[in-house]
């Protein structure tokens, strides 16, 4: 396991974070890069075959407005 300062966390971190609206994808996965969405999808097996997405890219769950199970 790898040692981070708390800096070079918070960096890792704030590269992930989505900077813009994911409502339109709430229920389903979505591959973040650079706080981008560059595709989404229903499981993340899926999401993760595309194209479009690549390795490094995020993959994270976006929740329902009311609790659910996501499919990985």
């Amino acid at each position: 396991m790898a040692v981070q300062d708390q800096e070079s966390f918070r960096e890792a971190q704030s590269k992930l974070d989505a900077k813009e609206d994911l409502s339109p994808c709430m229920g389903r996965w979505v591959a973040l890069r650079n706080g981008k969405v560059v595709a989404s999808d229903l499981s993340a097996k899926a999401l993760r075959g595309r194209s479009e997405v690549r390795l490094t890219d995020a993959v994270i769950p976006v929740p329902r407005s009311r609790p659910g199970y996501f499919v990985a």
